[in-house]
């Protein structure tokens, strides 16, 4: 093979990845793309960050399958490794975590949330207070100040017991509830009123420690871009 041969088969090489490249658009490395991310709790908080993130995810190569999970169960399910990382949770979930982790580099939002409750309720009572399963610091919370406590699935479920008297106090985020709500979730004479805010916190996203390379693309798109800057949930 002549020397103009050879280097016209290499130009053509170069040219048929550069179309190839373009038809598909960017491919993530196989190995840096995490695949499936737990979900806890079917709330609004969830669906909102999750529609940002996916579309994150979309724009670094990476497209994403989504379980929601009860609290614990998520807990569970990343440290079994039966998904590669957790959509969001507050840093003090983190420490529930027996497999190595990565943090995001920055936090996604802010949130509030508070103890809610029929009108007249205080925050200390013998009666029991309402909580999501697997919320680490709302147990920890319950736990600190000896607080009986009645634990539910998911947001759904905190609204059904509440409205059927099995509570008359709950712990939930805030902007959850305010839509609630609106939307006429509570019957009418169950409708909660603020009591106490209980915690204003960061969170974070969180993936296993094998997937630290995406991480690092991950934090640095969200300090590029800041996708929920417009999102805060207060």
């Amino acid at each position: 093979m002549t020397f103009y041969k050879r280097t016209t088969k290499v130009l053509l090489l170069g040219l048929s990845l550069l179309l190839s490249l373009s038809a598909t658009g960017y491919t993530a490395p196989e190995n840096d793309c995490p695949k499936r991310l737990g979900v806890v709790n079917d709330s609004r908080i969830s669906h909102r960050i999750l529609g940002i993130m996916r579309k994150v995810y979309q724009n670094l190569g990476c497209p994403i399958t989504i379980e929601y999970l009860p609290g614990r169960r998520g807990l569970v399910a990343f440290n079994a490794g039966h998904v590669d990382g957790e959509l969001f949770r507050v840093p003090v979930g983190s420490q529930k975590y027996t497999r190595a982790f990565v943090q995001s580099a920055v936090p996604l939002m802010n949130v509030s949330s508070s103890l809610w409750g029929n009108p007249g309720s205080t925050l200390y009572s013998d009666a029991p207070i309402g909580h999501t399963i697997g919320i680490v610091w709302e147990e920890n919370f319950l736990s600190q100040y000896r607080l009986p406590k009645s634990g539910h699935l998911n947001d759904a479920d905190l609204i059904h017991h509440y409205n059927a008297g099995t509570f008359d106090r709950f712990i939930a985020e805030d902007s959850t509830i305010r839509l609630a709500i609106a939307e006429g979730a509570f019957a009418k004479d169950r409708i909660p009123v603020q009591i106490e805010v209980l915690q204003v916190a960061e969170v974070y996203h969180y993936l296993a420690a094998e997937y630290a390379p995406f991480m690092e693309r991950l934090s640095d798109y969200l300090k590029r871009n800041t996708p929920f800057k417009e999102a805060e949930l207060m």
